[in-house]
């Protein structure tokens, strides 16, 4: 058999099942972790997006707080499920005191979806910190959302200017180079190469706290 052009194929054959198999039995045994270190990145960034708050309320600094993860997740951070509302959306409480919110948002990119945390103000108008769960753009490029310097533009700015609106609540922005200095605070730098990527972010939060402050105004979450 060794000399027939069979023996390659069955060889090949046996080789993708064995190692296939050995991959499987590998997974499984690293899944359970793999879920675990997934779900404690997505509660670092919950409570970092409200740190801040959370931080003011309890005389406490920011880094003592993340350092003291998962005792402070538990301590200050409670999931809400209300009514027909279709986000995940968490608030930070202090002795008894909702002191901010957190909703993951969801939108499109150039090359797919992407999700994210937004903090807001218990008046649900003001951004106050901003973190990308997941995102499919182009490494390098409009992956480059991710980075702190992009971020950090939508910290503490108040998103909602429209709140008696039935059409759209939120504010309106210009971006600019990335190279650029801002001339007033409508203006953000865009990732150099990613203006779709930039430009999605936008319509991300515009159309989430639409929906957010629709609900909102109607309802208590």
């Amino acid at each position: 058999m060794k000399d027939s052009f069979l023996y390659p194929i069955v060889f090949m054959l046996i080789m993708v099942v064995l190692f296939t198999g050995i991959l499987a039995v590998m997974f499984r045994f690293s899944e359970e972790k793999i879920r675990t270190y997934e779900d404690d990145t997505y509660q670092k960034k919950i409570l970092s997006t409200m740190v801040t708050q959370i931080a003011e309320a309890t005389e406490q600094s920011p880094d003592e707080i993340i350092a003291a993860y998962p005792e402070s997740f538990e301590q200050y951070v409670q999931q809400l499920k209300p009514d027909g509302f279709e986000r995940k959306v968490y608030q930070a409480v202090v002795d008894s005191a909702v002191v901010a919110y957190c909703f993951e948002i969801k939108g499109n990119g150039l090359w797919g979806s992407m999700s994210a945390l937004v903090s807001t103000s218990t008046d649900f108008r003001t951004i106050l910190n901003f973190a990308i769960v997941n995102q499919q753009e182009t490494p390098g490029l409009g992956a480059r959302i991710e980075e702190d310097w992009f971020l950090s533009q939508f910290q503490n700015i108040v998103f909602v200017v429209n709140p008696e609106s039935t059409e759209d609540v939120t504010q309106s922005y210009e971006f600019i180079s990335e190279s650029q200095k801002p001339e007033n605070d409508r203006q953000l730098k865009r990732v150099t190469g990613a203006t779709i990527t930039s430009d999605s972010v936008i319509k991300m939060l515009r159309a989430e706290f639409n929906y957010i402050y629709d609900y909102v105004r109607s309802k208590e979450l």
